[in-house]
């Protein structure tokens, strides 16, 4: 049996990206999350911190028939 992974959002924290000519490359995974508001909710406590960090949806997008 195939193994899929389910659809979710990752928080990443983002360092300095003075270094890097990809902001990718400064990115470090936090959290995997299974809804957008608990995402959103690991981001405002990062941004407490003075933490930079980004959501990205990880999974299949788009739909149709």
């Amino acid at each position: 049996m195939e193994s899929v992974l389910d659809d979710r959002f990752v928080v990443f924290l983002r360092h300095d990206r003075s270094h890097s000519a990809r902001p990718d490359h400064s990115e470090r995974p936090i959290m995997s999350c299974r809804s957008y508001e608990e995402a959103r909710r690991i981001q405002r406590q990062l941004q407490h911190t003075y933490r930079d960090c980004v959501i990205r949806f990880v999974g299949s997008a788009g739909g149709g028939d």
